[in-house]
């Protein structure tokens, strides 16, 4: 099998390779499989758009950029989620659970009836099924996290209601 490089060795050397499209943008989103099975699919950064945190269920500056949502029979889903200073959810529960990656900045976690966890990069957590938990930003500091969780017919998250501020400043 000759190579694209190989053939443009061989027909104008690596010069030719160097003047050539990029190979990452002759990729297509969808790769067939070489057992005819199923396809690839690349989500290409920048092609889904960012999304504010709606005010229902956050409270502060919130965006919410969309990384994955396995198509069934994956339950899947994942998102990266930047909290401004201050900005947290609303206590919520999550049917099969939820793991959070925290990516950059400091960032504030808990458990109802426990006590408020700092949260840093590079720290994972683990929030179990059903129980209500609220995640976010210091009063200082910026935090984003990678958030996954799986869909349980169809529903990923149970909103409750807000974080008060008073709940908030108890940390």
């Amino acid at each position: 099998m000759i190579t694209r490089r190989r053939m443009l060795e061989a027909t104008g050397g690596l010069a030719a390779l160097a003047a050539a499209r990029p190979v990452a943008a002759e990729t297509p989103t969808t790769v067939p499989t070489n057992q005819g099975i199923g396809t690839m699919d690349i989500k290409r950064n920048g092609s889904r758009p960012s999304a504010k945190g709606s005010v229902d269920y956050f409270t502060g500056a919130v965006r919410i950029d969309p990384l994955f949502e396995a198509p069934d029979p994956a339950r899947a889903r994942g998102a990266s989620v930047t909290f401004e200073p201050g900005g947290r959810t609303a206590w919520h529960t999550h049917p099969l659970g939820q793991t959070l990656i925290v990516t950059s900045g400091l960032g504030w976690a808990q458990l109802e009836g426990e006590r408020i966890e700092e949260i840093r990069p590079g720290d994972v957590v683990w929030f179990p099924p059903g129980v209500r938990h609220w995640h976010g930003a210091t009063p200082t500091t910026a935090m984003t996290h990678i958030a996954i969780q799986e869909a349980l017919d169809g529903k990923v998250v149970d909103w409750m209601e807000k974080v008060s501020d008073e709940q908030y400043r108890r940390a």
